[in-house]
């Protein structure tokens, strides 16, 4: 029997948006609660209002002084010239807005009550978390907070001796690799775009295992352009075999970024929400629950699609055939920049779930597959 389900979300998120034109922009976390509210997947007792980390939960995991820099960015939405070249704050990348600091303290405080609830014993699902780039001291790859971090140390301090956490985005999880890299209590498995050709270019590589005492505790997936669901259910299922042979979790985090799917501008991956919810699906029958975050994701509309039907699975409600006409006219209405206009998209104002993209599995997907579990031989 499956626990009672809890989603923490906020419609604050709406004043706490990044700059103008920069591809975070879009309504995320909003729009997920709008259209979930719509389709009547969400009622009142299951929607739990977020709540902003404190100083000492961020502190599990970032420096002082740049906690500080953050803040005080915050009060007069400037940077001075020295945190820009020290913290990386205030670039476009990483540009200074009200999603800054205020938005990440509410995504991470999000990730911790998604943890207490958890260890209460419900089913969490924080879908703005998984802001994975971020460093201690630095900004990166728009995270300027870094909440599985947050949540991992939180979860560590509670008595947890072995967490695996897994990491679907398209990007590669660099800020929570390395602050874990030498730690053998979390084991970091990412399934990602390959850095020779994808952010965050310098770290996601399959020769980094970790080191020290966490030398094998770290498994790096770096995969080709257009993988297809078939190949990314091949790669998830043969990996995540193996780590639970020679690593027994007592608990889990899954980060449940969208940009794999074929729709996102950010990402050369090619999956439908149909293999992203397989992949969901694979992880808890293998696993049973976890933790789950948010993630990347840019294109609003396949975000909120995907992010649904992971809702249904967490709920154990039914997937709906269609979309009805309040959710339909809900996304239609959400203005934003759709880049790949020729193509036909009508289908994501119908459906929910979209038809499979299996394809074959491709021999050099298989390689990178073997090499990396030839680690373990």
């Amino acid at each position: 029997m499956r626990k009672s389900s809890r989603l923490i979300g906020s419609y604050a998120y709406r004043n706490l948006r990044y700059t103008k034109n920069h591809p975070l922009r879009i309504p995320r976390v909003s729009l997920l609660l709008e259209l979930l509210k719509a389709m009547g997947l969400l009622t009142e007792a299951e929607l739990v209002e977020s709540r902003p980390a404190q100083w000492e939960e961020l502190r599990l995991f970032h420096e002082e002084e740049y906690l500080k820099a953050l803040e005080e960015c915050d009060q007069c939405q400037c940077v001075k010239r020295e945190y820009r070249e020290r913290f990386n704050i205030g670039t476009y990348e990483n540009p200074v807005s009200p999603a800054m600091w205020r938005g990440s303290l509410l995504a991470t405080g999000s990730s911790v009550q998604a943890v207490e609830l958890f260890l209460e014993g419900f089913t969490t699902f924080n879908p703005a978390g998984g802001m994975h780039h971020a460093y201690p001291s630095r900004a990166n790859g728009f995270c300027f907070i870094n909440d599985p971090g947050v949540a991992l140390q939180y979860l560590l301090s509670k008595g947890y001796k072995r967490i695996l956490y897994i990491d679907l985005d398209a990007h590669h999880c660099d800020g929570v690799q390395d602050f874990f890299y030498e730690d053998d209590r979390v084991f970091v498995l990412s399934i990602h775009q390959s850095p020779e050709y994808a952010f965050p270019f310098k770290k996601g590589f399959i020769h980094e295992r970790g080191s020290g005492k966490g030398k094998g505790y770290n498994l790096n997936l770096p995969l080709p352009k257009g993988v297809n669901d078939r190949e990314f259910l091949f790669v998830l299922e043969k990996v995540l075999t193996k780590v639970l042979e020679i690593f027994k979790p007592e608990v889990y985090l899954l980060q449940l970024g969208t940009d794999v799917l074929s729709e996102d501008y950010l990402s050369k991956f090619e999956l439908s929400n149909w293999g992203f919810l397989k992949a969901f699906d694979l992880i808890r029958d293998m696993l049973g629950e976890g933790i789950y975050l948010g993630g990347g994701g840019y294109h609003p509309i396949a975000l909120a699609r995907a992010w649904t039907l992971l809702w249904c699975r967490m709920s154990e409600r039914d997937i709906p055939k269609s979309l009805n006409q309040k959710a339909r006219e809900l996304l239609l209405s959400v203005d934003f920049e759709e880049f790949d206009d020729e193509v036909d998209r009508s289908y994501m104002y119908e459906l929910l779930l979209d038809m499979p993209r299996e394809g074959g599995v491709r021999e050099e997907v298989k390689g990178i597959v073997e090499q990396a579990l030839s680690y373990y031989l």
